[in-house]
């Protein structure tokens, strides 16, 4: 099998791969397709596999973080690499501890600046050529407020190895939600619509934002006529049906010849005393989708999330490196459906907190004033899987703020009056030192 580092891992992280437009218009992403890559990703140079190494860290940290604080019974679809986008883009605004810490929750510990940069604008452009029957896009944006100048050499970087485009906006302006949401709507070729709304913008210093979309059909279609009705059993102890499609051994081997097959080109098999794998390609088979489910033919007792505890960076170079063309059939659901995450929390836990606090963060690589830091991180994703292939797409918002709201937090002894409005009278006065409940 080809061992390759940007391997999709839809189960759990949803690190899909895509063609990346050439121009900060996103109305260029309906032009042709870039020509053959220059070179392939076998041919990543050191930093370049650092980068991808790097964003695969951060990501399955990240999604362990997200896995912890999600309900078992629910749903989770992301795309780290949109994440590593984004905050690689905040690096660059960013200065200080603040930038330490950044590149420290990104795991780039090692990489100057200018390495990180060129490995970025390097790794895209190789990753979104690769495969000619895949369609990806990758695209990055940033929205500042009419009047909040920004440092020069943050918008030359931002364009030079991100091709972000770079806008100033009236965020005050009812229109301005509407510009945004175009973007992202045009970025995600229509399958996610809405990031921002008027109010969620006004006041706002900054956005920043990247969108990733991916479209592969399988190499090994599933045969509609294979697909039917089944139970799916719930972590809670449930059932529900679902259309369950089928691929049969027959129906993914590649012969050499008629005593092998072919294996970098081939669905893979793994399993382990923990789980089962299969790895299914895409388009020429360059980019793969491996699904992992605990192995209770073994275990009957694990779960999805004791393999998530396990899915270390380590454990999932190991597995790759592990898969063969066997013979075997899958069984997979078709789904399809949307997620929104909050990250602001996941990020300070993961060693971000300074960038969040307005006392502390340093973004004078940013803002030419130096002040603002960033008040909210989320994503939307998007995901579907049938027997033609997967379609998804995901995109990182990343707002930045400079004034504090207004806000009262009761959370120290305080007084209470109750009045009747037009006379003035006072009905009752309190002090509350202890808001105890007594039943």
């Amino acid at each position: 099998m080809r061992k390759s580092i940007i391997s999709i891992l839809i189960i759990t992280i949803g690190m899909l791969s895509i063609q990346c437009s050439s121009s900060t218009d996103p109305d260029q992403s309906s032009q042709s397709p870039a020509p053959p890559p220059a070179r392939s990703p076998a041919e990543l140079t050191a930093q370049e596999s650092g980068i991808l190494e790097s964003a695969n860290k951060f990501g399955l940290n990240l999604f362990r973080e997200i896995a912890n604080n999600t309900p078992a019974t629910e749903n989770i679809f992301m795309s780290p690499l949109s994440v590593s986008y984004a905050l690689g883009i905040c690096y660059n605004g960013a200065n200080g501890d603040t930038r330490e810490a950044i590149g420290s929750t990104l795991q780039m510990a090692g990489l100057s600046l200018e390495e990180m940069n060129q490995a970025y604008r390097d790794v895209t452009a190789i990753l979104t050529q690769t495969d000619p029957l895949v369609e990806f896009k990758v695209a990055n944006s940033f929205w500042s407020r009419q009047g909040k100048a920004i440092q020069p050499e943050f918008i030359d970087l931002a364009r030079t190895y991100f091709d972000a485009r770079i806008e100033e906006i009236d965020f005050q302006q009812p229109w301005a939600a509407d510009t945004i949401n175009a973007w992202v709507d045009n970025a995600t070729n229509g399958k996610i619509t809405e990031m921002v709304t008027p109010a969620s913008i006004s006041g706002v210093a900054a956005i920043l934002m990247n969108a990733i979309y991916f479209k592969g059909n399988w190499m090994f279609p599933f045969d509609t006529a294979n697909t039917a009705t089944s139970t799916f059993y719930l972590t809670d102890g449930g059932e529900t049906d679902c259309q369950m499609m089928r691929l049969t051994e027959e129906e993914h081997s590649i012969q050499i010849d008629e005593n092998s097959i072919a294996p970098d080109t081939n669905a893979t098999w793994y399993s382990n005393d923990y789980l089962q794998a299969v790895s299914l390609p895409y388009g020429r088979g360059d980019f793969r989708m491996t699904i992992l489910a605990p192995n209770q033919w073994l275990n009957p007792d694990l779960t999805a999330d004791d393999l998530i505890d396990s899915l270390t960076t380590e454990n999932w170079n190991a597995w790759l490196g592990e898969f063969q063309p066997v013979g075997f059939e899958v069984w997979l659901p078709r789904f399809r459906f949307e997620y929104e995450v909050g990250l602001s929390e996941v990020l300070q836990t993961l060693g971000m907190a300074i960038a969040f606090n307005p006392g502390l963060a340093d973004f004078s690589n940013m803002f030419v004033d130096g002040v603002g830091w960033i008040d909210k991180v989320k994503q939307k994703a998007f995901v579907q899987v049938d027997e033609v292939g997967t379609e998804a797409a995901a995109v990182t918002l990343v707002i930045f703020t400079d004034s504090m709201p207004l806000h009262l937090m009761c959370n120290r002894p305080f007084l209470v009056v109750i009045h009747e409005d037009v006379s003035g009278a006072i009905l009752f006065v309190g002090k509350i030192a202890n808001p105890v409940w007594e039943e």
